[in-house]
Order: structure tokens, then C-alpha cells, then sequence
């Protein structure tokens, strides 16, 4: 941190306390001072020439880390994906000793960027539009995408490997005899700073599917069902599905939407994997004692939030400038959901 020497100056010519001065440098959000008076220090840190971004060495440097984030609250407890992905940015952080302090959700509808520029780095997860990175570009440069493999190469990025992982689910399938295979899966949800959201068909894992349809000559039997992460939606979509009676497998974009889709075929009269196998991405705990046990992707999701936070920290320090991308491989999980074609 800084000297106390240079704390007791920037108190004594704003006309505060010493507390109150390193509070507001750390962009305390329980601090309750008035807006005039966090101007007035950041002003006067200003003129002495101090910031907490100024320091001579990273080694006298407090990491901070503020988190912007797609993800309202209740999605963050009942999603396991984003959950483990937050699991994963706390325990990396206390072991690194960073402090995440701030959190921001794009779907409360009223972003403010203040005070982030006090930050050593900000944390960006889910999908947000250019215009919004780019407001939080202005704001600080150290900024790590999480999960989102499409975002501008200036940026930090960590994202999962599905494109690959789902030629390997599709390869598994086709292993089995299946010819006629069907896509259910989620949008690809890009959402602005004023929690506005934008859907659009250009998800990895379904851009995959169609590439690798259309490599293997399967284009006739292509058919992709697109609709919102959920496992209601899931079987919403696979009571659609199961009026087909010509698929033969089904791949899904995550475990909560393959359980909405299990219990459409089963309440359609289907046996799985008999009469449709079923795969699947996320490999949640549920998924392991489905009937039958679900074919899965296991997706490292806490090695996403644990990365990005080294990321941050390699930034904060000074020790690269450049940006990179780090993609995290996912591993196929062989269970009972497939069964070779009849």
C-alpha cells in the first residue's frame, strides 16, 4: 500500500481522515460519504500525484479486482454453470490474495462504471455487446472475458472448448450408428450496459453441430431447436422434438436443458437410449444419476474463474502487455444415454 506519509497528505489537504482517504482510494462501496467528498480526495490524490495504480512495484500494489457480470442473482444460485465459474473466482482470489470488491450486474439495468478506473482489473462474465467492452475499455484497460470465445483480440480471454468437444460428442454418436441427429440448445445471449439483451443463433456449440453435419454429409437431417437455457425450455423443446419420429439422437447444449428433454420422451412413451440417445454438455452433479446415466461433457467451469483471476493478476503486475487467450479443453463423459442405432 501506499506510505502512511503520503496517506497523512492527501487527508490533510483534502480535510479528512486518514481511513477515509485509503477507503476511498480502495473504492470502499460501505463507505457513506458524500459524492463531493470521494470527488474531492480522488482530486487532491490527483494533484499530490498518488494512485493506487501509480505505485513504483507491483510488490506495494493492493490487487483488485471488480466483477461485471450478465448474470442476475438467482441465475448465479440456480445455474451450476455460472455458479462453479463464480466458485472458481473466489477461490483463486483468496488464495492470490485479491480482493474482489466490486460487483456489478448488467441486469439490474443501471451499470455505473464509477470508480472502476480506482481498480487494478475488471472481470467481464457472459456475453456483452462491443460498445459496452469498449465503455469498459475507457474506464480500465485489464480487463479478462469470461466465456465468451467471440470477444475482440485485445482482450483477456477465457473461454471452454466446445467446438471441439462437440465434434467429440457428434463423433460418439455417429460411432453408434446415428445418422439422424437433432440439436436442442440455448441462444447465445449478448446483453448492453443498460441490461438490454440481444439473441443470436451464433453459439458455438451450434454453429458446430451445423458445420459438422454438413461435413459428414448429413445435411438433410439437420434440425436445431433453439430457446433459453433453462430445463423447462428443454422440455418445451423436446416435446417438439418427439413428434419426429424419424430422430434417432439428440444433443444438447447443457444438463439442465438434457433433464427437460429426458422427461419429454419419456412422457412421449420413448425409451432412452433404446428408442433416442441423448448427450449432453456441463456433466452436473444430476447427471450421473439420471436413468439412465447421462452422457455428458465435463466443462472445467471453476478453471474458467480460476484463470481469469491469474490473468488479472499478470496484468495488475505489469507482467505482459499483450493479450491472450487462454481455451480450457472439456473432457466426454461415456455413460448409459447412448445406444447404438437399431
Amino acid at each position: 500500500m501506499i506510505t502512511l506519509t503520503s496517506i497523512r497528505e492527501v487527508a490533510k489537504k483534502a480535510g479528512v481522515s486518514i481511513a477515509t482517504v485509503s477507503r476511498v482510494l480502495n473504492s470502499d462501496e460501505k463507505l457513506s460519504v458524500s459524492q463531493e467528498t470521494r470527488d474531492k480526495v480522488l482530486q487532491t490524490a490527483k494533484q499530490l500525484k498518488y494512485s493506487p495504480r501509480e505505485k513504483k512495484t507491483h510488490k506495494n500494489r493492493i490487487a483488485t479486482l471488480g466483477l461485471v457480470t450478465t448474470v442476475n442473482e438467482i441465475q448465479e444460485i440456480d445455474d451450476p454453470y455460472f455458479r462453479a465459474i463464480r466458485r472458481g473466482i473466489e477461490q483463486e482470489a483468496e488464495r492470490l490474495k485479491v480482493n474482489v470488491n466490486r460487483v456489478i450486474r448488467l441486469s439490474d439495468k443501471k451499470a455505473d462504471w464509477e470508480g472502476l478506473n480506482h481498480l487494478g482489473g475488471i472481470l467481464v462474465l457472459g456475453t456483452v455487446d462491443p460498445k459496452t467492452l469498449e465503455s469498459l475499455y475507457q474506464e480500465n484497460p485489464n480487463i479478462v472475458v469470461i466465456d465468451d470465445s467471440h470477444t475482440d483480440s485485445r482482450f483477456d480471454a477465457v473461454y471452454s472448448d466446445f467446438k471441439t468437444v462437440t465434434t467429440a460428442s457428434l463423433e460418439h454418436l455417429y460411432e453408434h450408428g446415428h445418422r439422424n441427429i437433432a440439436f436442442i440448445g440455448g441462444r447465445r445471449v449478448v446483453m448492453n450496459q443498460n441490461g438490454e439483451v440481444e439473441f443470436n443463433d451464433n453459439e458455438d456449440r451450434y454453429q458446430a453441430y451445423l458445420a459438422w453435419m454438413e461435413q459428414k454429409g448429413l445435411g438433410q437431417f439437420t434440425h436445431g431447436l433453439l430457446g433459453e437455457w433453462s430445463t423447462l425450455e428443454g422440455l418445451r423443446l423436446g416435446e417438439q422434438l418427439a413428434e419426429r419420429s424419424d430422430t434417432t439422437a439428440v444433443l444438447v447444449a447443457s444438463d439442465p436443458m438434457a433433464v427437460g428433454v429426458y422427461r419429454a420422451f419419456q412422457k412421449q412413451g420413448y425409451n432412452i437410449p433404446e428408442d433416442i440417445s441423448i448427450s449432453s454438455f456441463d456433466d452436473i452433479e444430476i447427471a450421473e444419476f439420471l436413468t439412465p446415466s447421462l452422457t455428458t461433457v465435463k466443462v472445467e467451469t471453476e478453471e474458467l474463474g480460476k484463470f481469469a483471476v491469474k490473468l488479472a493478476l499478470e496484468r495488475i503486475r505489469e507482467e505482459r502487455d499483450i493479450p491472450v487467450r487462454v481455451m480450457i479443453p472439456a473432457k466426454l463423459i461415456k455413460r448409459e444415454s447412448i445406444h447404438y442405432k437399431n
